[in-house]
């Protein structure tokens, strides 16, 4: 028995709204962005989330081995991070101008996958392109790249997913 005494409705009882009024009240809860808005935040967000990882990777790798940057100095690291974040926030800029925001993909396994393989393999390349360009030598550039990659991709990953854990662990108890 329910507390207010009154029986619950029965679902046949339910009315649905027409589309245009369902329709209108989205727009209203959650307004569509327009796709250079979109595409703004998107860049931003990621020459935020870029510059400083790639900054501190840089100088960390500077400070713990000399040779694998060839010795660059503070003003060197900080460019070759700036030119990271600017070529991964144009292709974060031009990724939300492809996805379309009415009808996102679901969340499955697979896309996560193949989302951080794709966003690992850019991160690489980004990076290897300003390091070549920047004189340094393969192994260099394969050395940096996979610290970045890691860094910026794989410790976020790993510790969404603890936090995760964590917290199933906390409802379950």
């Amino acid at each position: 028995m329910s507390a207010s005494g009154r029986e619950p409705h029965a679902a046949t009882n339910l009315v649905w709204a027409p589309d245009d009024v369902r329709v209108g009240i989205e727009q209203q809860v959650q307004p569509q962005q327009s796709l250079p808005g979109r595409a703004g935040r998107a860049a931003t967000t990621a020459f935020i989330f870029v510059a400083l990882p790639a900054f501190v990777v840089f100088t960390a790798t500077t400070l713990v081995a000399p040779s694998v940057t060839d010795d660059a100095g503070v003003g060197r690291v900080a460019l070759w991070a700036g030119q990271v974040a600017v070529l991964l926030a144009t292709g974060a800029a031009v990724g939300a101008l492809r996805t379309r925001a009415d009808r996102p993909e679901p969340p499955t396994t697979w896309s996560i996958v193949r989302r951080l393989g794709w966003h690992l393999l850019s991160t690489g390349a980004c990076t290897a392109l300003v390091l070549a360009l920047h004189g340094l030598a393969v192994g260099q550039i394969l050395t940096l790249a996979l610290l970045l990659g890691g860094v910026l991709h794989l410790v976020p990953l790993v510790v969404a997913r603890l936090l995760t854990r964590a917290a199933g662990r906390g409802r379950a108890v």
